[in-house]
């Protein structure tokens, strides 16, 4: 299966969840090692000074962060129990609303993918810290984050 037709899946996985359909976060790449996500902000996710929420951009962040942490290992997801153990962003600048579309990427490197595939082959529990650049839709960055992905053998 090509990472195309893998990150279909994986966003048709997120789009499940109620935050995800609240934010309309949609995906934009997913390749081994790389989840990129997006959000058009409505009117809804905006605050009193017209810029996305920052619970909004946190759960971006968090959904780019998580898609990251799977994407070299979407085989072994039978095998495994992931989730989120915390999380921290920084704003760097407004999130102004009509800046948007606002793009979340996160990647880690062919290494890192490695050792997690390893490490869930020897049936090792991992912690792993993802991060994560928020853009608005001229490139400027206006938040950086990372969450760590704790990956553990599911239980049999």
């Amino acid at each position: 299966m090509d990472d195309a037709a893998m990150g279909d899946l994986v966003m048709a996985g997120f789009q499940k969840l109620g935050f995800i359909q609240f934010a309309g976060i949609e995906g934009v790449e997913f390749s081994a090692g790389r989840n990129v996500v997006t959000i058009a902000p409505k009117s809804e996710h905006l605050n009193h000074n017209g810029d996305l929420h920052a619970a909004v951009l946190f759960g971006l962040a968090e959904t780019a962060a998580m898609g990251a942490s799977i994407s070299g290992i979407v085989d072994l997801m039978g095998e495994t129990f992931i989730v989120a153990r915390d999380g921290r962003i920084e704003y760097l600048a407004r999130a102004k609303g009509d800046a948007g579309p606002f793009l979340a990427t996160s990647e880690l490197t062919a290494e890192t993918l490695e050792k997690v595939r390893a490490d869930i082959a020897a049936r090792v529990d991992v912690e792993l810290e993802v991060p994560v650049d928020i853009t608005d839709s001229t490139g400027k960055s206006i938040a950086a984050s990372a969450f760590t992905a704790v990956i553990r053998p599911r239980r049999m």
